[in-house]
Order: structure tokens, then C-alpha cells, then sequence
């Protein structure tokens, strides 16, 4: 394999900026558009408690999306991969470096904290019936995927990687030769 690219996020002040105004887009559009179901529809009442409950559900979920991650990783390696937790910069992450995998595996790995806990805060927010806190809920986590969708849109824009390894730092694209 040959190496096309190599990803630092945690020296990319570039990639870091264009991370924090998706994460601001997402929430304005989330919180513009959330607000105006709140005008129109009905709705769950809204507290000082609702508002305790958005912020305890919104830290619960941060160390979840990262144990997702780590398990999308070991099922997907078959139990390979060397995970890591940590904090830096502001953000919990997880690490498994040195594994390389298939393009396609590896946009699971990002993508599945995005799509399980974002589908699960608005089911479970239904069934409780308080689907405005569901709402709220999902765009907090939304924005705070913005790293892990980055990442996906770079291995997108690369057409000739076929793999990916996972770094301390950030990721590598390989081609097959």
C-alpha cells in the first residue's frame, strides 16, 4: 500500500475552524428549527428540570458516542484493535493506533456513534414523550460530531484510498498498489 495522505487534526487549525462552524451551523439550524416546532406544535413542558435533563443527557451521551466508536472498531477489526480513551483539546476521543482498515469499515467506525445515538436519543425522547428534549438532545450530539464527519468527507474526497489507519494524531489514507 502507499501512503496518499496523512491527517493531523490536533495541528490542523484549519480543519479545527471549519469543525467549530459546522458544530455552529448545526446548532442554529437545530436550535432555530427546534424552537419553531416548539411555537407550533404541542409539546412536553418546558423547566428549569427539562432543561437539568438536557444538560445531563447531553454529558451522558459524550462518553457513549466514544465507547460506540470503540465498539465498532473491535467488531469490525474481529476484536483486533488496541483501544485507547483520552482528552485533549477540549475533546474526548478514541483512539485504536496502528489499525488500518478498509475505507468503507472504517466511515462505520466514524459514522456509527452519529447514526445509533442520534436515533436512539429521538426514539427513547418518543416513547417518553418528550420528543422536544429528544430534539434538543440529538442536535447537542450532532454538533459535537463534526470531527468524526470531517473525517469521513476527506476519505469521501479521496477516491484512490482504499484504506485507512488510525493514529494518535489523526488518520492516514493508503492506496492499493
Amino acid at each position: 500500500m502507499k501512503r496518499i495522505a496523512n491527517i493531523d487534526l490536533l495541528d490542523d487549525y484549519v480543519m479545527q475552524q471549519h469543525m467549530m462552524w459546522a458544530s455552529m451551523l448545526i446548532l442554529v439550524a437545530g436550535v432555530a428549527s427546534g424552537v419553531l416546532a416548539a411555537v407550533l406544535l404541542p409539546h412536553e413542558a418546558i423547566g428549569i428540570l427539562w432543561f437539568v435533563a438536557l444538560v445531563v443527557v447531553s454529558v451522558v451521551v459524550l462518553p457513549i458516542h466514544e465507547l460506540v466508536h470503540a465498539a465498532a472498531f473491535e467488531l469490525l477489526t474481529g476484536f483486533r484493535a488496541h483501544i485507547r480513551f483520552g482528552f485533549t483539546d477540549w475533546m474526548l476521543y478514541t483512539v485504536a493506533a496502528g489499525t488500518v482498515m478498509r475505507r468503507a469499515s472504517f466511515c462505520v467506525v466514524l459514522l456509527a456513534p452519529t447514526i445509533v445515538i442520534t436515533a436512539a436519543l429521538l426514539a427513547a425522547s418518543t416513547l417518553m414523550d418528550v420528543p422536544l428534549l429528544g430534539w434538543f438532545a440529538a442536535v447537542i450530539h450532532l454538533a459535537g460530531c463534526t470531527g468524526d464527519l470531517a473525517y469521513v468527507r476527506i476519505i469521501a474526497r479521496e477516491p484512490t484510498a482504499t484504506h485507512v489507519e488510525d493514529t494518535e494524531r489523526g488518520i492516514v489514507l493508503f492506496r492499493d498498489e
